[in-house]
């Protein structure tokens, strides 16, 4: 019994080492701080990333980018957040 659970706890860290090292530069590039042009009101605002939602929508295929604050809100916290649309650029 003990020979399958080491083959299935093998095949798992084959598995997972390799997606975590892939989606590791993700993480890094989303936990910092951003200055970026708020197109509603024209002005410079700082905004902070969610770093896990860029890593999950990354694993799927899909480099959406997700506002967790901004220097912005609260006043502007229903903003469709059309920021991010330069920082998908880059």
């Amino acid at each position: 019994m003990w020979v399958v659970s080491f083959f299935v706890s093998y095949l798992a860290l084959a598995l997972i080492i390799p997606t975590c090292w892939a989606l590791a530069p993700v993480w890094r590039r989303a936990r910092h701080s951003r200055r970026v042009d708020c197109p509603g009101s024209a002005h410079v605002a700082m905004v902070d990333l969610d770093p896990w939602y860029a890593v999950r929508m990354s694993a799927l295929g899909n480099p959406e980018l997700r506002v967790k604050d901004c220097s912005r809100w609260p006043e502007r916290s229903r903003c469709g957040q059309d920021c991010l649309v330069s920082l998908r650029t880059q």
